[in-house]
């Protein structure tokens, strides 16, 4: 029996290797993008859980935050902590600001500094890198190995003072991450914040202790989080971008297997005749059964194999970027670890969607009898799909499209599985119909071309399409999956950039903006206060707005966008304003009220007086006056300053005013159209791994053809033979391939048109609604559509070359010499 496997798997691997990793390859894609995209989300999370506790998990059970981040409080309340606290527990002061890196000239980053007591705190030094004499910083490894590329030392910002990192000041940790170590001490006096604590960290030391009997103490000034709290605050943080990044990559895979379950089918056609040798020679259905199962099993072994290696590849090398607005793209970056559970899980997906995509053939391999030697075919009136008849399967499809449609379109907020159940059924119908339709096109186009002088070739081509649907309508299912990820996701895209324009014009009716430039790439708050109070005061502008973002503002323990600006006359300055996207998402609504921490007043009950559309934070944003902001709160800068020009000064004239005010504080001045670009730069950013998954969408679909038509030539080898010893020549057999795949891309394309008109809807109206909670302005991309007619047959030259070149290869004596 292992003689049998053998040959029957690995003799067939030796001999037919281009087709087996056509098969791999396409596999492998789609494990890959999975892969990529899970260590991505999982590096994302962990940035933010590692910021939380300060990139050091080990024994950490919770820590007291100060409701002032920006200047902490008081040390006093160590000692009451130390006066109620179990000695097998450690407190660990700590001060955290952040720094700003410059890299070169053009390039800064934004990273933690945390200032806390090196030698009783627990932060172990290795020993054999130790110094002579205790180093001023202890920095990550990714950090130093940045500062080692600039030649070993660099410059870095720390609350307005400069300091440079020289290779003789610094240890490196063993740590992943973006960040700085340094003395508490140190720190607050560069702050001018002594005695000033931003948390305080508690830590086992390493006795048994139940943290479930630990009572936080309750302070006006100081909270407490526990481990699990933070842990659970970052995966809500990042739970839609974790939620569509496994979306985005899944269905990657699903158009894969698409794929492979079209290879398996030509790979039964073309072996049905040795299951019915195996049989005639004492064999037996069930091991017929295994044997084809093997194969998928050994082949989904090898692209997952393949996949994970691309796809770590692919996270390691940062081809895809997972960026919100709570995660660091530099700090994703600078992690290497990849969770073993990941790559066991890319495996399990890639040999189980094996064993599935192939599923349906190895159950035809076992009714196969040994009659099927002399067998061509089955007629085209016994076709039938897992027993059902044509007349079924249009029922069954006719019900199947709207049912998605409608079950997508179902409100649910933070719940996506009624949208992504509506996407298979609607799917499911269209492959369905592809199947029906081929036979039925496959007449239409006999009929018209009979009228004119068409190539014989071409004739030939097509109504071997119709004798075989089920087999080639995987192949334009597998397009028409690939076309309507495509056009679909080119809508979503279009829709988001056409309701970001829309919100940028209704929310800033500025002529101008003020913005640190540096400082906006780090995502921090860069334009000093005073040069607000200093403009307001100015009479060569009409008026100026303050505008602050917090992208990490916490209510009830999640993390939400604040907006802080001035309110129109017509709204209570002392309320809040929520999106409605937070109304729907956390029923956070108009006559609510919610409680928050503020630097000045400790905790500040506030009623939120009504709600907008208001497109900007996918978590929910709350828009807040800067009256009272500035009552409760205390920043030294702002995101930026909204400038309305005057009236009574010419163009020219509010430019040179604007110039010299950015010459003077390092600022820059923009115009709205400079502004939605920034926007729209920052919307690609998070919306570039789309495009990773067009390209290989695409890709796997032309892959699928590719291998369906060298499946065709091997299945049809002793017909092609035939034909050109009769004298077709080497134009006409490449007719006769291209007419079949223009024909299926042509049957693929336009399917995937239709079923991206009814996937979109449900997209954007129906997922993306229940995910963010926010209704975009429909955008389709027509001009994709009318460029169709032009890129079908330049790209279906591309996809017949290779099964060209293996026809050509064709040896017409050893195709036709029987056994």
């Amino acid at each position: 029996m292992k003689e049998v496997y053998y040959s029957f798997i690995f003799g067939y691997f030796k001999n037919h290797f281009p087709k087996i990793m056509l098969s791999i390859l396409g596999i492998s894609l789609g494990i890959a993008l999975f892969v990529s995209t899970q260590i991505n989300a999982w590096r994302a999370e962990q940035t933010v859980v590692d910021q939380m506790i300060g990139y050091s998990s080990k024994d950490f059970i919770g820590r007291y935050v100060a409701n002032n981040q920006t200047e902490g409080a008081t040390d006093r309340f160590l000692k009451t902590l130390e006066s109620v606290t179990p000695e097998e527990i450690n407190l660990e002061p700590e001060f955290q600001s952040k720094g700003i890196l410059s890299l070169t000239n053009n390039q800064i980053i934004s990273i933690p500094v945390i200032g806390k007591d090196i030698l009783l705190s627990g932060t172990i030094i290795d020993t054999e890198n130790k110094m002579g004499k205790f180093p001023k910083y202890l920095i990550s490894q990714t950090l130093a190995d940045k500062i080692q590329f600039l030649g070993g030392k660099a410059s870095i910002s720390i609350c307005s003072s400069d300091l440079t990192l020289q290779k003789d000041d610094f240890l490196v940790l063993p740590a992943e991450g973006l960040f700085i170590v340094m003395d508490i001490v140190r720190l607050q006096s560069l702050c001018h914040l002594s005695s000033q604590l931003t948390s305080i960290r508690l830590t086992k030391t390493g006795k048994t202790i139940s943290t479930s009997t630990l009572i936080p103490v309750v302070s006006e000034q100081w909270v407490y989080e526990s481990k699990e709290t933070l842990i659970e605050r970052a995966g809500l943080a990042l739970g839609s971008l974790k939620i569509n990044l496994t979306i985005v990559s899944l269905v990657s895979v699903l158009i894969s297997f698409f794929m492979v379950s079209n290879m398996f089918t030509g790979l039964f056609l073309a072996r049905k005749h040795e299951f019915g040798i195996l049989l005639s020679i004492g064999s037996n259905k069930t091991t017929n059964f295994m044997l084809f199962l093997s194969q998928a099993m050994i082949i989904g072994f090898f692209g997952g194999l393949l996949g994970i290696v691309f796809g770590i590849f692919i996270a390691n090398t940062n081809l895809i970027s997972t960026v919100n607005t709570v995660t660091d793209a530099n700090q994703i970056q600078s992690y290497r670890n990849i969770p073993i559970s990941i790559i066991f899980i890319g495996f399990i997906i890639s040999i189980c969607g094996s064993i599935i995509a192939s599923i349906y053939n190895s159950y035809k391999t076992f009714q196969i009898l040994p009659i099927d030697l002399i067998r061509e075919r089955e007629t085209e009136e016994n076709l039938t799909i897992l027993g059902f008849s044509k007349t079924k399967i249009l029922y069954l499809s006719l019900l199947t499209i709207p049912l998605g449609f409608g079950l997508g379109l179902i409100r649910f907020a933070k719940q996506m599985a009624p949208g992504m159940i509506g996407v298979g059924f609607v799917i499911l119908g269209f492959v369905l119909l592809i199947f029906l339709s081929i036979p039925i096109c496959i007449k239409l186009l006999d009929r018209i071309l009979s009228k004119f002088n068409v190539s014989p070739s071409i004739e030939i081509g097509l109504k071997e399409l119709a004798t075989e649907p089920w087999k080639y309508g995987l192949t334009a299912s597998t397009i028409m999956l690939a076309t309507s990820l495509v056009f679909t996701l080119t809508c979503l895209t279009d829709s988001y950039e056409k309701s970001l324009v829309r919100w940028v014009d209704e929310e800033n009716k500025s002529d101008y903006s003020l913005i640190n430039e540096k400082k906006l790439n780090t995502g921090e708050s860069g334009v000093p206060v005073f040069v607000f109070e200093e403009m307001e005061k100015d009479p060569n502008f009409f008026k100026v707005e303050p505008f602050y973002i917090d992208s990490k503002f916490v209510v009830n323990g999640k993390y939400y966008t604040l907006h802080v600006l001035s309110f129109p006359p017509s709204y209570d300055k002392n309320q809040l304003i929520v999106s409605k996207n937070l109304c729907f998402l956390d029923h956070i609504c108009t006559g609510d009220s919610i409680t928050i921490s503020t630097n000045f007043n400790s905790l500040v009950s506030i009623k939120i007086q009504d709600e907008k559309e208001h497109f900007f934070s996918e978590r929910g944003t709350i828009m807040m006056d800067y009256s009272f902001f500035r009552k409760n709160y205390h920043t030294k800068f702002l995101s930026s300053i909204r400038i309305f020009k005057n009236k009574n000064q010419s163009e020219e004239e509010t430019i040179q005013n604007l110039q010299k005010i950015s010459n003077k504080y390092d600022l820059k001045y923009i115009n709205l159209t400079e502004l939605k670009k920034i926007y729209l730069d920052g919307m690609n950013q998070v919306f570039s791994i789309l495009d990773t998954l067009k390209i290989s969408a695409l890709f796997i679909s032309i892959l699928a053809l590719s291998t369906s038509l060298i499946y065709f030539i091997k299945e049809k080898s002793k017909i092609l033979a035939g034909l050109k010893a009769i004298g077709m020549d080497s134009f006409q057999i490449f007719q006769l391939i291209y007419s079949q795949a223009l024909f299926l891309v042509t049957l693929g394309f336009f399917a995937g048109v239709l079923n991206s008109l009814i996937l979109s809807p449900i997209v954007i109206f129906g997922i993306n609604r229940n995910a963010f909670g926010w209704i975009l302005n429909f955008q389709y991309p027509i001009h994709f559509v009318v460029k169709l007619p032009i890129l079908i047959p330049l790209i279906n030259v591309l996809i017949c070359l290779i099964p060209f070149y293996f026809l050509e290869r064709m040896r017409i004596s050893k195709e036709l010499k029987y056994e």
